[in-house]
């Protein structure tokens, strides 16, 4: 387990030294943002995430992998599925394996947009496909359940580069079957996500973001029995490095005794692209084709000599 803090160092070192591109990064890592995908747009993304503590025995033995989509459907109306793949295990083990997780499908509509200031509205529901008799895995991941949640987004615009988002949600968390276990309801939840971005340039973004989780009920999986009251603070990085693919890295940091007995930090590495449906992704031959047109003939002299 201690080699996957350094790999993802190295991802994040790497994608910070590339060369700057086109247009400007505007996505907060968790907390949601008002804005939303071009309409006709299509944004692809593909995400791991990982989860360590300080000692290296204590890191949960889960890693996921999340392909996502987002679909500017109109102006200011997007939907946005993910498929998640976990890892429970490390490769190696005699008791690895794959599972395929659940499917969340979301929609948000940003009804009220202005230039200092936004307001949308996401709702999300999650198909139950993935394992539900792995106690140890918290509610956040793909537990088997389905869960609904709905989630009121404000954006403040102070300046073309930085914004403020407070995110306000209500989790609904459905019931794992445990087989021939008694089934655990998981308790709803609330959650707020503040964050904070600043585009240093038009090709990178730096944020810091707070997420704030209390479920009704102190058990929230038939292994973690105290663990109601979680905050964990977010520092984002994301760089546009070819236009419309933006790569991105942060750690997330434990903050309640009641989400660091879970894990310490989790490190999440990813990348989107987003190009327009109409003509499809931007190839590097087209670019090519770009670069080389003939460059225009000059005009015979009349100056006579």
């Amino acid at each position: 387990m201690n080699t996957r803090p350094s790999t993802f160092a190295l991802a994040a070192a790497v994608f910070l030294l590339a060369a700057t591109v086109e247009a400007k990064p505007y996505r907060a890592m968790v907390t949601r943002t008002a804005e939303t995908t071009r309409s006709g747009n299509l944004e692809l993304g593909l995400r791991y995430q990982g989860f360590f503590a300080l000692e290296s025995e204590r890191s949960l033995p889960y890693q996921q992998l999340s392909p996502s989509i987002r679909w500017g459907i109109l102006d200011n109306l997007e939907a946005n599925v993910y498929f998640e793949v976990l890892a429970l295990g490390l490769p190696g083990d005699s008791d690895f394996q794959l599972a395929f997780g659940d499917i969340p499908l979301g929609l948000q509509w940003t009804f009220l947009e202005t230039r200092p200031f936004a307001l949308a509205a996401y709702a999300r529901v999650t198909f139950p496909t993935g394992p539900s008799n792995e106690d140890a895995i918290p509610p956040s991941l793909s537990d088997g359940t389905w869960d609904y949640e709905g989630t009121l987004v404000g954006e403040l615009r102070v300046s073309k580069d930085l914004r403020f988002m407070l995110n306000a949600s209500y989790l609904h968390q459905g019931t794992r079957d445990r087989g021939a276990l008694a089934d655990f309801d998981v308790p709803d939840a609330v959650q707020l996500g503040l964050a904070g971005t600043y585009n240093i340039d038009n090709f990178t973004l730096v944020g810091l973001e707070v997420i704030g989780r209390v479920y009704f009920e102190r058990a929230i999986t038939p292994v973690w029995t105290d663990n109601a009251n979680q905050v964990e603070i977010i520092p984002v990085v994301r760089r546009e490095v070819s236009p419309g693919l933006v790569l991105e890295a942060v750690a997330g940091i434990a903050v309640t005794p009641d989400l660091s007995n879970i894990y310490r930090f989790r490190a999440l590495i990813g990348g989107t692209y987003e190009f327009d449906l109409a003509s499809g992704p931007r190839l590097p031959k087209d670019d090519d084709k770009d670069d080389k047109k003939p460059a225009p003939k000059k005009k015979p002299s009349t100056r006579k000599r």
